[in-house]
């Protein structure tokens, strides 16, 4: 018997990449509802997802890293292939920038968000998709996902806040085995429904929105404290550079 799920490289072109990208265009939509005249980003394999972003008023950019998936043809629009450690362009460039598929294979996944932190607007807002440490790889086999860089949710904040992000809200999605919770949409959503009310941190998937937090990677002055005995001390007469009675400097 042959396995249900497609191949990595051609996934999103199957009717369970399909569902899989409706289920998490549907998060998407709950963290963004409303993008009229506004500018996004996808950035890694998020092209798949931009459609369901926004309407037509919505600038939606597709920037690639190179190697990962050929999936941009999946959207019309804009499309460009990029270096996520120097992004083309403008400083404060996007209202949204979206993650997905962007870690992976990457040892320093914070070279590519201090790249997409610089294109976001100071009132901007960023959304990363990524597998679950808690055995969410080993879920998604034959998704793209599958070759993500893993994260718990802990791991992620401290990320975030060196890219000099801060996480706001938080999200999941596909507590089942991909090959069982992308058989059809309404399948697929009533297991989301039911793990999130049975098993609470137990998606295949986190999903974080982040903000700009200016001051969350600078550290502050350390100033050590003195003991008791050096804060007694007082400087004697016979000190040099201490004065001496009866005398002004």
């Amino acid at each position: 018997m042959q396995n249900a799920m497609p191949r990595e490289e051609c996934f999103y072109g199957t009717p369970p990449g399909r569902v899989c990208v409706s289920l998490l265009g549907e998060r998407m939509r709950w963290f963004w509802p409303e993008l009229k005249n506004q500018s996004v980003l996808g950035l890694g394999g998020a092209v798949p997802y931009l459609h369901a972003l926004g309407d037509a008023s919505t600038l939606r950019i597709g920037a690639s890293f190179g190697g990962v998936q050929g999936d941009m043809v999946l959207q019309p629009g804009p499309c460009c292939v990029v270096d996520p450690a120097s992004l083309p362009f403008e400083a404060q460039r996007f209202d949204r920038i979206v993650l997905v598929h962007a870690l992976q294979g990457r040892e320093n996944p914070l070279t590519v968000l201090r790249s997409a932190a610089r294109a976001l607007k100071d009132d901007g807002r960023l959304l990363m998709v990524v597998p679950s440490r808690l055995g969410g790889r080993a879920r998604l086999r034959r998704t793209p996902f599958a070759r993500d860089a893993s994260f718990t949710r802990p791991k992620l904040r401290q990320l975030l806040a060196a890219a000099m992000l801060r996480a706001e809200q938080w999200d999941e999605a596909v507590f089942l085995p991909a090959s069982q919770a992308c058989r059809t949409l309404r399948r697929g959503r009533r297991m989301d429904i039911a793990g999130k009310v049975l098993c609470p941190g137990g998606g295949s998937l986190i999903l974080v929105e982040a903000v700009p937090e200016m001051y969350s990677a600078l550290s502050l002055p350390v100033q050590h404290k003195k003991g008791w005995l050096a804060r007694m001390r007082m400087p004697s007469a016979g000190m040099a550079g201490a004065p001496r009675a009866g005398k002004t400097p």
